[in-house]
């Protein structure tokens, strides 16, 4: 990363979200480390697991903390606290959006991305962008190519990691009201089916 901003002088989140303006809405683009990245279209198992748990937030959302929702690739503003990155993390925990035309939300509680091994270039450097932002108490990383589930959690001043790897391990996130099994997250996905014949 540090190598690809050295080479051009890194983009700064006006001129970035100007250019992204000027793309067709079927086009994602993420700005990391000041450098435009065009994101490749999520494979189907990628997105049925984003999907899986934005409606599982939700759910939990509606009962414990309906002032919140769950949104699937929505932008977030991390300014002042980050310059140079301008991400959308496939799942963000905000307050609920009244505007029909918001893209960025200032506050958001929780960042999740559904990873494989050809993120890691960017992944760790999202993962250290959303835990500077003073709202964030979470950031999740659930694996698209295995059983796994990565919980970065704020507690106080620190962070906390815990990483589950079997679909029986019991996933809790009480300040979203969330508590379901890591196979919830891989229902309708091949690794369902792999977990079943496990157990």
């Amino acid at each position: 990363m540090a190598g690809a901003a050295q080479n051009r002088p890194a983009m700064s989140i006006e001129v970035f979200r100007a250019f992204y303006d000027s793309r067709p809405d079927e086009e994602h683009w993420e700005l990391i480390d000041g450098v435009a990245m065009m994101m490749a279209p999520a494979k189907v198992v990628h997105q049925r697991i984003a999907s899986n748990l934005e409606r599982i937030l939700n759910d939990a959302l509606e009962a414990y903390r309906p002032g919140w929702a769950a949104y699937q690739r929505i932008g977030l503003n991390l300014r002042p606290f980050v310059d140079a990155y301008d991400p959308e993390p496939d799942v963000v925990v905000a307050d609920v959006v009244h505007s029909l035309d918001l893209r960025y939300v200032d506050r958001f509680y929780l960042a999740a991305e559904v990873v494989s091994d050809s993120d890691r270039r960017t992944l760790e450097a999202k993962r250290g962008v959303y835990k500077v932002h003073p709202s964030c108490n979470c950031v999740l990383t659930i694996r698209q190519d295995r059983t796994e589930v990565r919980i970065d959690a704020r507690q106080g001043a620190e962070w906390q990691l815990k990483i589950l790897r079997n679909a029986a391990d019991v996933l809790e996130l009480e300040e979203f009201g969330l508590r379901c099994t890591v196979g919830d997250l891989y229902k309708g996905t091949p690794l369902a089916s792999t977990n079943r014949r496990a157990g």
